[in-house]
């Protein structure tokens, strides 16, 4: 009985997150696209979700009481590690997906801005609450609450 409980219990743990990973992929692709004002590149669907997913976990980590802020500034530097650590490993492979080299305040071979790190920090804020938002009325967790510091 107890195994069942807990195959249960992990099927529908896979599921959830198997669902914020495509909705969140799915959103961010369509981000990329319109902000490009053509197809991204089907990478980007799925290191959006895979770092939405993550960014969704901050406060599962963490207690309630958990700045927004300071989740949002942790969802940033997610991101940009992950641009950072993608983009040169893309790059060795010949695969050029973005390239911040024409901008100010470009590190790491034009692979990370600080500028959309900016941007990241406000995407995170949003990735927190529709997250959150999605696990309250879909998954049936903890209604969502924020403090801003």
């Amino acid at each position: 009985m107890k195994n069942r409980v807990v195959r249960q219990n992990f099927w529908k743990i896979t599921l959830k997150y198997v669902c914020l990973f495509l909705f969140f992929g799915t959103a961010y692709f369509g981000i990329e696209c319109l902000w490009r004002w053509s197809l991204a590149d089907w990478r980007m669907a799925i290191m959006g979700g895979f770092i939405a997913v993550l960014i969704g976990m901050i406060n599962n980590l963490f207690s309630n009481d958990t700045s927004l802020i300071l989740q949002c500034i942790l969802g940033a530097l997610l991101t940009t590690l992950a641009e950072a650590i993608l983009g040169t490993y893309w790059r060795q492979r010949g695969i050029f997906i973005w390239d911040y080299s024409s901008l100010p305040l470009t590190y790491v071979n034009g692979n990370v801005n600080l500028l959309f790190s900016m941007g990241w920090f406000l995407l995170s804020g949003l990735c927190i609450i529709l997250d959150d938002t999605i696990r309250w009325l879909f998954f049936h967790e903890k209604k969502p609450h924020y403090k801003l510091r």
